[in-house]
């Protein structure tokens, strides 16, 4: 019975000591435009308020172009944020419009794109996984047509 008291009061211990972290999208720059391929890169700022370092599992996105849903898909990284610190991680997203039709005909024709991405981070902590949210909107250059 002491065992399970004790067990009891060690994950209320781990549950309440777990502070979800915060990310914001800083941006999402535009790195290529193809007539077949889309790379971007998501700057994201994470700051981890606990007192131990949160791995990064994976990035989960969502990207919307022109108003309507792109594409979507995860990133799995391995990246360790220290302690009560705030830090800069890089996210490659690379799209190949044979894996997308819609919105690739715009890509193509327009000065314009606007875009959306949302997603979040998950984290594993000692209490199980952690997501934080993310999320923004803009509007890139076309490259192709300057």
């Amino acid at each position: 019975m002491k065992y399970r008291w004790l067990l009891l009061a060690m994950c209320v211990l781990v549950l309440s000591g777990c502070k979800t972290p915060e990310v914001n999208l800083k941006s999402a720059l535009l790195k290529n435009l193809t007539a077949s391929r889309l790379d971007v890169g998501l700057n994201l700022d994470v700051f981890n308020p606990n007192e131990y370092e949160l791995p990064i599992q994976q990035v989960d996105w969502s990207l919307d172009l022109f108003n309507s849903r792109f594409n979507d898909g995860s990133v799995a990284l391995k990246r360790n944020i220290p302690a009560a610190r705030r830090v800069g991680v890089e996210v490659p997203l690379g799209i190949a419009f044979n894996a997308v039709a819609v919105g690739a005909q715009n890509i193509l024709t327009k000065r314009s794109i606007p875009w959306g991405i949302d997603g979040g981070v998950a984290f594993r902590t000692p209490a199980g996984p952690v997501r934080a949210d993310f999320g923004s909107m803009g509007q890139w250059a076309n490259p192709l047509l300057r």
